[in-house]
C-alpha cells in the first residue's frame, strides 16, 4: 500500500468537524464523510486506522466548538426577545441535563439531527465542562466504532 494521501490529515477531520460543529452542523450531512472515507478505505490510499481517529479528532473539535460557543452565550440565550417566554424552562433543561447527561450527550452525537445541537445546549444549559469532556469522549468513541462498522462494511460491498 501506498503513503496516505496528505490531505486526509485535513480532509477527513475537517468533514467530522463539519458535522457536528455548532449551526454548521445542520447543513453538512454525515454521509460526505461516510462517502470519503469508504472511498479512502476501500481503494487503499488510507488505512481505517488513519481514518478513524482523525475522524474522532474532528468529531471532538466539533463538539467542544459547540459547547464553548454555548458556554459563551449562556444565560443571554434565555434572555433573547424570543426566549424570554420559555426562561423558566432553562432550569429544567439543567436538570435534566444534570440527571441525564451521559444519556443526552450520546443520543445527540448519535442522531443526526441532534448532532450540531447538543453541546451547544450542554454549553448554554452550564453543564460542567469536566462532565461534558468525559461524557463527549464516550459518544465520540462509540460513534467513531459505528463509523468503523459503516465504512469497513461498505467497503467490502464494493
Amino acid at each position: 500500500m501506498a503513503d496516505p494521501p496528505p490531505y486526509i490529515i485535513v480532509v477527513i477531520p475537517l468533514l467530522a468537524f463539519l458535522e457536528a460543529c455548532a449551526v454548521i452542523g445542520i447543513f453538512v450531512s454525515g454521509v460526505f464523510l461516510l462517502s470519503t472515507a469508504t472511498l479512502l478505505y476501500s481503494t487503499g490510499n488510507s488505512t481505517i486506522v488513519e481514518i478513524v481517529p482523525l475522524a474522532f479528532l474532528g468529531a471532538m473539535a466539533g463538539d467542544h466548538t459547540g459547547y464553548f460557543l454555548g458556554r459563551i452565550i449562556g444565560d443571554r440565550f434565555w434572555r433573547a426577545p424570543i426566549m424570554r417566554r420559555y426562561e423558566k424552562r432553562k432550569y429544567k433543561v439543567h436538570d435534566l441535563l444534570e440527571k441525564s447527561a451521559p444519556l443526552a450527550i450520546c443520543a445527540g452525537r448519535l442522531t443526526p439531527a441532534l448532532r450540531s445541537i447538543t453541546p451547544i445546549v450542554a454549553g448554554i444549559s452550564g453543564l460542567s465542562p469536566t462532565r461534558f469532556l468525559a461524557f463527549d469522549i464516550l459518544a465520540c468513541a462509540i460513534w467513531a466504532t459505528g463509523l468503523y462498522l459503516l465504512v469497513t462494511s461498505l467497503s467490502q460491498l464494493s
